[in-house]
């Protein structure tokens, strides 16, 4: 008897996260007068990097499909058959987007160098990455019966397994603080971002069952 093949789909990969924007640079700071007398204007400070977006978050992996449930109805049961009726596995979930880097301090105001220069903007902070997505749950497997009216010698090889689930999309990682601005006194560096979490992963489905009996056959 010919094997039968009656297997679910498995599901698709999500899709993967896109990744943050960086953050805009600092404005340098105003030049002061040049030479310095009382009362000029000294130089002005850089301004602050501005922080990056966050990275946006994995798709879910697709759900595998169910295997066939499968009824075979044989006179004699005397030939081995080989059926496959399993769950098709779940799709992998999709990585999380990195987050944005934070943007670079504004420099500190000068004039031909002849005065002190003003002091450095703080970098702007990274971005959180982007969650990663959930995997899919695996189909269930298929119940595979096979009915003869008197059994022999035959074997029945039946593999009626459920699908494993997906597996979650690997975390976005979070983006790097932007470097603090050159200056009289220098600016600090932004925070790094927080990376993103693990997206879980799928349920695995559904045994089916194997069932051979005996009975009078049509």
């Amino acid at each position: 008897m010919p094997n039968i093949n009656a297997t679910g789909t498995n599901g698709s990969p999500g899709a993967s996260g896109t990744a943050g924007s960086t953050g805009s640079s600092g404005v340098p700071g105003t030049a002061g007068d040049c030479p310095w007398s009382a009362g000029d204007k000294p130089p002005g400070n850089g301004s602050n990097g501005g922080s990056g977006t966050n990275g946006s978050a994995g798709s879910a992996g697709q759900d595998g499909t169910n295997g066939s449930h499968i009824v075979i109805r044989v006179a004699d049961f005397i030939v081995g058959i080989d059926v496959d009726t399993r769950g098709g596995r779940g799709g992998n979930g999709g990585a999380g987007g990195r987050g944005g880097n934070g943007g670079q301090g504004g420099a500190g105001g000068t004039k031909n160098n002849c005065d002190r220069p003003g002091n450095g903007g703080r970098g702007g902070d990274g971005a959180r990455g982007g969650n990663g997505g959930r995997g899919g749950s695996g189909g269930n497997g298929g119940n595979i019966i096979a009915v003869a009216g008197r059994i022999t010698t035959g074997a029945l090889n039946g593999n009626a397994e459920g699908g494993n689930g997906g597996i979650g999309g690997a975390a976005g990682s979070g983006g790097s603080g932007g470097a603090g601005g050159s200056g009289h006194q220098g600016g600090a560096n932004g925070n790094p971002g927080n990376n993103g979490t693990t997206g879980e992963n799928g349920e695995r489905g559904r045994d089916g069952q194997i069932i051979v009996q005996e009975e009078d056959a049509p």
